[in-house]
């Protein structure tokens, strides 16, 4: 396994009308906060984003930063 990805997928369900997404990896997860709208950022985004880059340089592990993203 590659060092930076989720031991098991975040799932994320955008809407009734949309397909669930599964998201696998720390560069993933940060795709997806990079699109989050502005005005939608809040403290949880704020500690997912923080702990997903931290993982991309390796000085935060992969699993606190899949914990992160899931708790946002």
């Amino acid at each position: 396994m590659h060092a930076h990805h989720f031991a098991v997928p975040v799932r994320l369900n955008p809407g009734p009308e949309l397909p669930v997404e599964e998201i696998y990896s720390v560069e993933q997860a940060l795709d997806v906060l990079a699109q989050w709208p502005a005005e939608k950022q809040g403290r949880l985004y704020e500690k997912a984003f923080n702990a997903c880059f931290g993982a991309s340089l390796e000085v935060v592990p992969t699993e606190e930063a899949c914990r992160a993203f899931a708790a946002f």
